[in-house]
């Protein structure tokens, strides 16, 4: 029987490694499903379905951080069967991260790999988000600087009154993550990602990733923004591509 967290788009039943993508705020399972076809047949793709978003999923739109990790460790928890990686992209890697720690508390399987795209351990300072309580002008003006909405559903107002709360829900997950010093480091290998021209998340900033694991991959650059993901997505899958095979292929991290 399928799995309400997540969606297959190219089913690979002999893989040797499931690749978990988490979506950045307002995103879904679906902005990852031409990664599918692109990875190697070793690599299943399945796309995490946050709840709220087209019906996929019948729980109520995640509002916290904490909350919601736990909740998607209890719902994958069966499905995480080693090796698997995780990948995040901005909201997502900040939900993934606090999976990582979820799965860690609860003594299940932990990932081989974790990808963090474009999101800071420490968080990210509120100015640089949009305030999910502004009004609408506010913060749809906010979201087109950010770039991070396609243009075509800010223009038309019956696919963005469908589309707001959940970016406001979104937004204020993002603010109930705080930063705690001290924790342990990761148990597992992390690799950051960042755009060279990021100004949410300046690539230079991703470095600091080093300090809250046991093994740190490095910061693999691309070019472009925030949303560098998006831009440049071969490049990115085929890094993926390349970091999973490294980590799995005889056990050892680089």
């Amino acid at each position: 029987m399928p799995s309400p967290w997540y969606s297959v788009y190219v089913p690979r039943p002999a893989a040797s490694v499931c690749l978990y993508c988490l979506p950045c705020a307002g995103g879904d399972a679906t902005m990852f499903r031409a990664w599918a076809e692109r990875l190697p047949p070793s690599i299943e793709l399945r796309a995490i379905r946050l709840p709220g978003r087209h019906a996929w999923h019948p729980e109520p739109v995640f509002t916290d951080c904490g909350a919601a990790a736990d909740r998607l460790a209890v719902g994958l928890g069966p499905e995480l069967r080693p090796p698997y990686v995780l990948f995040g992209h901005s909201m997502g890697a900040l939900l993934a991260h606090q999976l990582v720690r979820a799965v860690e508390r609860r003594g299940l399987a932990p990932p081989a790999l974790f990808v963090s795209a474009a999101w800071l351990v420490e968080g990210i300072p509120l100015e640089r988000l949009p305030d999910p309580a502004a009004p609408d002008d506010r913060f749809v003006d906010r979201l087109r600087r950010l770039g991070g909405v396609p243009p075509e559903v800010l223009a038309d107002p019956e696919v963005l009154a469908f589309t707001l709360p959940v970016l406001r829900a979104d937004y204020r997950l993002c603010r109930t993550y705080a930063y705690r010093p001290g924790q342990p480091q990761l148990g597992v290998p992390v690799r950051a990602m960042g755009g060279v021209v990021d100004s949410v998340t300046p690539v230079g900033e991703m470095e600091s990733w080093r300090h809250h694991t046991s093994r740190f991959l490095g910061v693999r650059r691309f070019q472009g923004d925030h949303f560098f993901i998006r831009e440049h997505a071969d490049a990115v899958v085929d890094a993926l591509a390349e970091d999973v095979a490294a980590v799995t292929s005889d056990g050892c991290v680089p």
